[in-house]
């Protein structure tokens, strides 16, 4: 009877070592040592993460080169994605190289197989995540939480959440422009697994064009935000290309909107560059009075194959000469205008 006994304790010892070890082996804290927890309480951290938001349109991951990237399985970055997307299902351009999602966007055959097709539409759904992390994580409640002060960083916040939002909106717009109906996730709905509801192209639209409106006092003056940044007049080009198609979009026609947009970029100060062929030389980020929203890419810090090295090398060969016209090493013998 002892040793019966004796071996109940024992086993009920074990049962509660191993409740114990289970208890704190799930409550443990992170092994990294950058987290929210720590970024959010200095304000110099912000506009890195705001950063990430911008810089995702351009580099494939979290290092330049196209190394580590968000998206497994497709070193297509975003904006080499949505050209293709744009250009090469249409009947402007063909591209002479043998990847299996190419050929079926020449013939029209859009699928969620397509590799293309599934890797923009998930690039997409980053970018809005991306977005949407850095406002819940900046509202003004979490800032008093963070122990963020001083009322010039409060300021400096506002346009910075600003600007995210206007990334988001530029995102839902090429969702909705590409995909259509697709789901509609914002930084006040739960964070991990849920299923999202699918917002109707309608919905997006509308969300689209009252986010733009709302931010567009919080954003930079024309002209004066630093470089890679947008300012307001990007707010309205982007509601002006959103009007333009509204008629396919939602049903209805907003053709005098475009006109009353397109008239605010116009005044603006911004103006037409006399040399257009400048625009895509490798110092254009001195050209500030043309270009509206800038992507920027460099050799140095922002380096990648899905950018405008890709728009550069991808349309040179056969007997060009690729050092003396266009001052690259070489091509890639690829992009082609059609005939027509």
């Amino acid at each position: 009877m002892k040793t019966k006994y004796i071996k109940n304790i024992l086993l009920s010892g074990v049962l509660a070592l191993v409740v114990t070890s289970c208890h704190k082996d799930l409550d443990r804290k992170p092994f990294a040592d950058v987290t929210s927890a720590s970024v959010y309480t200095d304000f110099k951290n912000y506009k890195n993460v705001l950063a990430k938001c911008y810089g995702a349109l351009a580099l494939t991951g979290q290092v330049t080169g196209d190394g580590n990237p968000d998206i497994g399985g497709v070193d297509v970055g975003y904006l080499r994605g949505w050209w293709q997307m744009q250009e090469l299902s249409t009947d402007e351009a063909v591209i002479a190289w043998n990847d299996q999602y190419l050929l079926p966007l020449h013939s029209m055959d859009w699928t969620s197989q397509n590799l293309l097709v599934s890797a923009m539409y998930n690039r997409i759904s980053l970018q809005v995540m991306y977005a949407n992390e850095y406002l819940r994580q900046t509202t003004d409640e979490q800032l008093s939480r963070n122990g963020i002060t001083n009322q010039a960083d409060i300021a400096e916040n506002k346009k910075y959440r600003a600007e995210a939002r206007f990334l988001r909106a530029f995102s839902y717009w090429h969702a909705i422009d590409m995909y259509g109906s697709v789901p509609f996730v914002r930084e006040t709905d739960p964070i991990g697994a849920f299923f999202p509801k699918q917002g109707t192209r309608t919905e997006i639209f509308n969300y689209v064009e009252s986010e733009l409106k709302a931010i567009e006092g919080d954003l930079a003056e024309p002209r004066s935000n630093e470089y890679g940044r947008v300012d307001r007049v990007a707010a309205w080009m982007l509601l002006a290309k959103l009007y333009l198609n509204a008629q396919v979009y939602t049903g209805t026609q907003r053709n005098a909107d475009v006109i009353t947009y397109c008239n605010k970029v116009i005044n603006s100060g911004y103006s037409l560059n006399p040399n257009y062929r400048n625009l895509f030389l490798a110092d254009n980020d001195k050209i500030k009075t043309e270009i509206i929203f800038t992507i920027p890419y460099d050799g140095v810090n922002m380096k990648t194959y899905s950018g405008t090295t890709y728009l550069v090398h991808a349309p040179v060969g056969g007997n060009m000469d690729a050092p003396k016209d266009f001052g690259i090493d070489g091509g890639w013998y690829g992009l082609r205008a059609t005939k027509g």
